[in-house]
């Protein structure tokens, strides 16, 4: 049945592109993809409107890319709904004469083929290509598997833009020599646009923009300084488009984190949440242990972390990676939520920093015990743990707290409501849906019932 509904999407949206032909931006990632592809779409609106037009669910691989063309939201295992689908399908392709003519794609791909599949039925007009790591890499037999599975975006359009510091893109980049390109990068000075002098506070991120021999100043009410890596792909963008800095800079003023992707909400006892409870790999997680560690002795710093997911074999290694990071920071206080974090990440940082009571009798089990490192299945009770931490802090203490971690049994943002200082603030939290909280709810009356 998936078979028959995906050869039927392929159809019927590959019709409505070729008929309508939009223009296309297309953006594939392993990490910073949403949060990218919005700062894409606010600055598109700025110039054409409603002319443009992106998923508001988010959506990419291959039901996303059909369901963000035929404009509706995915139907699920609804039988009634996917008749209506492909009603407003048929629609589209036979009947209605105005379309977006802009189209922001997010080409995710979780499977050997899959970019094929999306760029048959929508080829990119501009490909973005932000980073590629080990990130839901479990279906690709070796790694460089997927970074080829990756780079068939870029070769299926006309112009690309990339993420010169990369270290797998430009090998692939290379190969393609009949096309148009502009690269950006922090580290890489011989990029097209490169960003300098950068200073990520809590208060805002400013960094120089450089082009040639063109500096501009920017700032932005953003955390971390790997959020400039999502806002140069825009400038990028622009210039494709034959705009100069200072314009692409005056179009793009208004931007913000969407939930759950570094947004600043206040917690109780003073403190500071910086949410990124939507997911997280292992890039994300890395910056944010950097961004903590490079924030003032002033700070308590507080990490609130969940599995990284779809690593397969490589999940070892990378759990591992990341407790080594956090061991080498000034990071105060860990609070892990599931299974990998427990089984890699937690034994290390006992190590590092636990130690064996006096009081246990010679001869019994001398298990470590740490009041910096806890480990739970369940993230309302790790949020829990964190807001008797808070509450038991001096007063004077300035706690930040980074959130971040992959959805599906973990939700961080249950947790975070249990630390949040104003419960209003509820609704700027990811996933509270009527239809997530119930699978939430489930989830979490399941893992109570297996304790």
């Amino acid at each position: 049945m998936k078979r028959i509904i995906l050869t039927l999407l392929w159809k019927l949206t590959k019709q409505i592109i070729r008929k309508h032909h939009p223009f296309i931006i297309g953006i594939t990632w392993t990490v910073g993809k949403t949060t990218a592809t919005n700062f894409v779409y606010d600055f598109l609106r700025t110039l054409h409107g409603e002319r443009v037009y992106m998923s508001p669910y988010n959506y990419n691989g291959e039901y996303g890319i059909p369901m963000t063309i035929l404009q509706t939201k995915s139907p699920y295992s609804n039988p009634f709904r996917w008749i209506w689908v492909f009603i407003k399908g048929i629609y589209l392709l036979l009947f209605k004469k105005s379309y977006p003519r802009y189209l922001v794609l997010e080409y995710g791909i979780d499977r050997p083929g899959e970019m094929d599949f999306l760029v048959d039925i929508a080829p990119p007009d501009i490909a973005i290509i932000l980073n590629i790591s080990k990130n839901h890499v479990v279906k690709f037999p070796v790694f460089r598997n997927y970074i080829e599975e990756k780079m068939k975006l870029a070769s299926a359009a006309k112009q690309v833009i990339y993420n010169r510091d990369d270290k797998f893109i430009p090998t692939g980049i290379e190969k393609l020599s009949s096309k148009e390109f502009i690269s950006y990068g922090i580290k890489n000075k011989e990029g097209d646009i490169y960003a300098n002098n950068i200073k990520a506070q809590l208060e805002e991120l400013s960094f120089s923009l450089v082009k040639g021999e063109e500096s501009c100043e920017m700032r932005y009410p953003l955390i971390g300084e790997f959020q400039v890596y999502n806002i140069l792909p825009v400038f990028a963008l622009g210039m494709s488009l034959g705009m100069d800095v200072q314009s692409i800079r005056e179009r793009l003023t208004d931007i913000h984190p969407q939930k759950g992707r570094g947004s600043i909400l206040k917690g109780i006892h003073e403190s500071v949440i910086i949410d990124g409870s939507y997911n997280g790999g292992f890039n994300s997680i890395s910056g944010g242990i950097e961004y903590l560690d490079g924030l003032s002795a002033e700070y308590n710093k507080m990490l609130f972390l969940g599995d990284m997911r779809e690593l397969g074999e490589d999940s070892k290694e990378l759990h591992t990676e990341i407790a080594e990071k956090i061991i080498a920071s000034s990071v105060q206080t860990v609070v892990l939520v599931g299974e990998e974090m427990q089984r890699f990440v937690y034994p290390l940082l006992m190590e590092a920093w636990g130690t064996i009571p006096e009081d246990i009798p010679e001869g019994t089990s001398q298990e470590r015990t740490s009041d910096r490192v806890f480990s739970f299945l369940h993230s309302r009770l790790a949020g829990k743990k964190i807001r008797d931490i808070l509450m038991n802090t001096a007063d004077e203490t300035k706690t930040v707290i980074f959130t971040k971690g992959s959805q599906n049994s973990i939700y961080l943002e249950e947790g975070v409501k249990e630390f949040l200082y104003d419960l209003r603030d509820v609704d700027k939290l990811c996933r509270q849906s009527d239809y997530w909280m119930d699978i939430k709810n489930h989830f979490f009356e399941s893992v109570i019932a297996e304790i």
